[in-house]
């Protein structure tokens, strides 16, 4: 999902969804939401079958 889309889903600014995602990056040393999907993957956070 975009920003805008998670913002709206959680009645959030667009900024605040930002400023999360980043954070949640920095706090996991990846740069990409990709990487994020991949570290979650092999971590066992989601499987094929999660929305």
């Amino acid at each position: 999902m975009s920003n805008g889309e998670i913002a709206a889903a959680c009645t959030l600014e667009e900024g605040t969804v930002k400023a999360h995602v980043n954070r949640i990056l920095t706090k996991l040393g990846l740069r990409t939401r990709v990487h994020a999907a991949i570290y979650a993957h092999e971590h066992g956070l989601v499987t094929h079958d999660t929305p």
